[in-house]
């Protein structure tokens, strides 16, 4: 891991001084720095490219976070609401056939986002790599098919409201929020409307019901979030 930094220069800017070096501890990585925020590492490197998270770029273009900064950013933000107060159910059929026709159409998913993202939801879904946009699609429609192998969308509701809030608190608009659900709900109807003689219109209407229910939870938590920024600026 690279430690070298440019002290006072603004987040994100390449290090391009060797021997200005930080010395007050170890920088965070993306991954470390994502589970230190409760965010995925794509979620957090979409942050940095926007500005939204204070880091810096080692000399071979790695970001890297303060831990201190983290911690200073993370205590402007409104705290997070208590597991009481969620709602829904999360409770599904279990259908492990249904599980395994979301993880075998997961690349055709991916590829149906790709057409169906737009505005400004596009705008930030493409400044990922294309094979982090896919690892993103991958990993929620593994979280979906999780739930119906298990009949449970506890797990998949707790990664929706991680993401919405961790977007509100971002300052990210809703557009940008609920763009890509929305689409990835369409793009799912679609992959599993390929092949209607093994899934039925009843099977797709349980499954986007399903990926409905995330998207309701994306919203409530990004709307709980961005009333609690605006709240503890009054």
């Amino acid at each position: 891991m690279a430690d070298n930094v440019a002290e006072g220069q603004p987040p994100g800017r390449d290090l391009t001084a060797p021997r200005m070096r930080r010395q007050e501890g170890p920088w965070l990585s993306v991954s470390a720095a994502a589970r230190a925020l409760g965010v995925s590492p794509s979620t957090l490197r979409l942050w940095a490219s926007e500005g939204r998270v204070p880091h810096v770029r080692t000399v071979g273009g790695h970001r890297r976070f303060d831990p201190e900064q983290l911690r200073q950013w993370l205590a402007r933000q409104p705290a997070r609401p208590s597991r009481s107060a969620r709602r829904g159910s999360v409770e599904i059929t279990v259908a492990p056939d249904l599980a395994e026709a979301l993880r075998a159409r997961a690349d055709l998913v991916s590829d149906e986002v790709e057409g169906l993202v737009e505005g400004p939801a596009e705008v930030a879904y493409r400044r990922l790599p294309h094979s982090e946009r896919r690892a993103v699609v991958r990993a929620w429609v593994d979280a979906l098919a999780d739930g119906f192998q298990s009949g449970s969308l506890a797990d998949a509701l707790e990664r929706a409201e991680t993401y919405g809030r961790g977007h509100g608190l971002a300052g990210s608009s809703a557009e940008v929020t609920l763009g890509g659900s929305l689409a990835l709900e369409r793009a799912i109807d679609r992959a599993l409307a390929t092949d209607p003689e093994v899934l039925n219109e009843m099977d797709r209407r349980e499954v986007v019901g399903a990926m409905g229910q995330l998207t309701v939870r994306v919203a409530t938590a990004w709307a709980a979030a961005v009333a609690g920024r605006a709240s503890r600026r009054v």
